[in-house]
């Protein structure tokens, strides 16, 4: 079995949340930066006037289309893409931090649930798993499935004496026969 490791903390490496900053700090300091450095320090071209018809035009119906209008620059739309990038990953952080403190209250305390704890866990594969729970003072093993739980087993309170009480008769007569 293998021993699990939900409740113990990493050892060596990065807190998750402490690499999931510096990304964050880097995407913003991203969107910041590379818009300046896209800048070409060019003016916007001037727009040249529509041409007006004449009054000799010897055809009154000749379209000439407008002008194109000027693409906005690409250091607006990349700060406006920063800002409301960052916009959004502050909204994400506050409803995460009201979501921890409205659901904290439900879940409960982690004190109170000292009596079970998962000792070890098995993947047996198929989605098949065998759990080592201890309940107080006793050790309960749990097979579970796909659909659900299928077996409890309360395990005896040390294998030492589950072996005496086995061996306890057969023991004895062995050793009267000798």
């Amino acid at each position: 079995m293998v021993p699990s490791d939900k409740g113990a903390p990493r050892k060596g490496g990065l807190p998750s949340w402490l690499v999931l900053g510096l990304l964050g700090l880097m995407a913003t300091a991203g969107g910041i930066f590379l818009p300046r450095s896209l800048r070409h320090g060019e003016e916007p071209s001037v727009l040249m006037p529509a041409a007006t018809p004449t009054a000799d035009a010897k055809e009154p119906l000749d379209y000439s289309p407008p002008s194109m209008p000027d693409l906005p620059s690409p250091r607006a739309m990349f700060l406006r893409l920063g800002l409301g990038t960052i916009f959004v990953l502050i909204l994400c952080v506050i409803t995460l931090w009201v979501g921890k403190r409205w659901i904290r209250p439900l879940a409960g305390s982690q004190g109170e649930n000292k009596q079970l704890r998962l000792l070890e866990s098995l993947s047996l594969g198929g989605r098949c798993s065998v759990y080592l729970l201890q309940a107080g003072d006793t050790k309960v093993l749990a097979g579970v499935d796909h659909a659900g739980l299928k077996s409890l087993l309360t395990l005896p309170q040390s294998f030492d004496g589950a072996l005496a009480e086995l061996n306890g008769g057969t023991g004895a007569d062995s050793a009267d026969a000798a």
